[in-house]
């Protein structure tokens, strides 16, 4: 009997289906439906680790409270200590990851290995996984010598029955999403979170109310009402916060209360939480969500050199940790008693001996951002709602939805172009050596060049950007990581598009500039006209022609998704909208 049909065979006894890959890889499904890859070289690597210390995974097993009485019959908790050991070594370090959020399934799949060599009929690994030290030393006696090894990752298939959609890095975790109504920014962000198979965990849809004036309306306050004191009325958004903190939970470990190690590699990375608020201008933003804005520039990825001075911090891989001030502070729930903090923690889906070195650091620490949490706002202007300022535009990502994302009414019934999938920033300060691999930018030298370029025509008004700026530039680059010089324009572009531009209304007087160019000068200029003309010398490669769509990508794949000049296109709207009207602003 062949491999595959032994996989066959036993998906009789646990409905399992496992699927032998060219290269000597397996693929395999949980009970959600999620499928994985996984290497068969690493599930070998794993055995022989296993059989080498045999009695110090049965110790693990026996250290952590179990309903079973034998080594052989499965149970979530004391099966993810024998794979906890692996960690230890570098090339176990994926599997035994995975396996703390996948435990049953590996386990099936390293269960088949097992028998499969040893000649042994497979059972559902809860009546024996054959965990046991001669069907070990059976494996590995009739083990292949070599196991190609042709990607050593597990790696999970967003989208099994289609061709894989690609995945870019967002340079920040704060979109807002502009356009008229109709053209898809809810269903965008939907659709977003839907690339993980997820939605009903990884998505929250928050219509926001005119009335919202405070962050308790966002994350909710303390009640004094009732005779059993304080307690804290929980809103979705700040439940849907720590259910992204439960995502990233299931990879630590605490020692005496403080996070330690996230098992998950970039290479398998956690889940992103997308937190939708729709119509998110209908209430003043500066308001209700004052508080995240601020707690958002906390974000910081620190290098290993760092850590000695920060105690509240989080290991996102072997190279960096994370921290972040929190968004709900700690004496917030200080001040409940018992009663008040246990329903908090129930309320928060806290409850469980699992999560209690959790809810210690959450009681000490408060509960800050999620480094996976993505928040996408849509906006609409018009007499309704409330404009934006710079303090809120300056740390978004502006989407026009209509440049962007266009409706090509056409493409209705078939569309040539679907967006890439977004991911979450590990990174939040850029420095030399993250620019090093930008074939086109090592140094990020050009950009700098390119930037203070602008701020030169920009500079006495209140357009004028900064170091923040500068550095979501640069973040750009790294995220893209151009490998031509078409393709550095076109993050420049995006940026302009993103950062720039939704600065910058006003009417004539404001959009005026006096721009002396000798001590005897008096000449005033146009500040739309002088960035036009100063960018289309700066961006002529593609100035006039197109470039890569860095956000969209064929939905066969038989072709590059390209688009025009998108800061063109939207100066020369702008300019168009100030003649005739007097006045002129980014949104549409």
């Amino acid at each position: 009997m062949n491999l595959q049909d032994f996989f066959d065979r036993s998906q009789l006894k646990d409905n399992q289906s496992v699927r032998a890959e060219p290269g000597y890889a397996f693929k395999y499904s949980n009970s959600s439906g999620e499928v994985f890859i996984i290497n068969a070289q690493d599930i070998a690597d794993f055995i022989k680790f296993f059989r080498d210390n045999f009695q110090e995974a049965k110790d693990a097993w026996k250290i952590i409270p179990t309903r079973s009485s034998q080594f052989e019959q499965y149970e979530e908790k004391s099966y993810r200590a024998i794979f906890d050991l692996a960690r230890r070594e570098d090339h176990l370090r994926t599997i035994s990851s995975t396996a703390r959020s996948q435990t049953l399934p590996i386990t099936r799949v390293v269960s088949k290995f097992i028998c499969y060599l040893s000649g042994i009929e497979y059972a559902d690994v809860k009546v024996n996984s054959h965990f046991d030290l001669n069907s070990l030393n059976a494996a590995l006696q009739n083990m292949p010598q070599k196991i190609e090894n042709l990607d050593r990752r597990v790696k999970k298939v967003i989208k099994p029955t289609e061709k894989d959609v690609r995945t870019v890095c967002l340079p920040k975790p704060f979109l807002l999403l502009a356009g008229i109504s109709g053209t898809g920014k809810t269903r965008f962000v939907r659709q977003q979170a839907g690339y993980t198979q997820s939605l009903n965990e990884t998505y929250c849809l928050v219509p926001v109310r005119p009335d919202w004036h405070e962050p308790s309306d966002l994350l909710g306050y303390v009640s004094r009402l009732g005779v059993h004191g304080p307690r804290y009325v929980v809103s979705d958004i700040l439940t849907f916060i720590v259910s992204a903190w439960k995502e990233i939970i299931s990879s630590i470990e605490f020692v005496n209360g403080e996070p330690e190690w996230i098992g998950r590699e970039q290479s398998y990375p956690v889940r992103p939480f997308w937190l939708c608020l729709d119509e998110m201008n209908l209430a003043p933003v500066e308001q209700y969500f004052a508080d995240f804005l601020s707690v958002l520039e906390t974000r910081n990825f620190l290098g290993e050199e760092e850590l000695q001075h920060h105690n509240a911090k989080t290991r996102v891989n072997r190279s960096y940790v994370y921290t972040c001030d929190p968004i709900l502070k700690p004496s917030v729930i200080t001040q409940l008693d018992s009663d008040g903090q246990n329903i908090l923690r129930s309320e928060l889906g806290l409850n469980g001996a699992e999560f209690n070195g959790h809810w210690r650091y959450f009681c000490h620490h408060g509960i800050a951002l999620p480094f996976n949490l993505i928040v996408a706002g849509t906006v609409n202007m018009d007499e309704t709602t409330h404009g934006f300022s710079r303090k809120v535009i300056d740390r978004a990502l502006t989407i026009d939805f209509g440049q962007f994302f266009p409706n090509n009414f056409d493409q209705f019934f078939d569309p040539q172009y679907r967006p890439v999938a977004l991911g979450y920033p590990m990174i939040s300060s850029v420095t030399l050596d993250d620019l090093a691999p930008v074939p086109v930018d090592p140094d990020g030298a050009r950009s700098v060049e390119f930037l203070a370029g602008i701020n030169n025509i920009l500079k006495g008004t209140a357009f004028e950007l900064a170091y923040r700026a500068l550095n979501e530039l640069l973040l750009s680059v790294v995220c893209f990581a151009p490998p031509d010089d078409k393709t550095l324009y076109a993050v420049w572009d995006d940026f302009l598009m993103m950062k720039l531009l939704p600065r910058i209304e006003g009417d004539h007087e404001k959009l005026t500039v006096f721009q002396p160019q000798s001590p005897d000068d008096d000449d005033s200029q146009d500040l739309l006209a002088s960035l036009f003309r100063h960018l289309e010398s700066s961006m002529a490669p593609i100035w006039s022609g197109d470039r890569p769509d860095l956000l969209r990508e064929s939905v066969n794949g038989d072709a590059e998704a390209r688009t025009k000049c998108r800061t063109k296109e939207k100066i020369e709207w702008m300019r168009g909208r100030l003649v005739s009207h007097g006045f002129t602003s980014f949104w549409p």
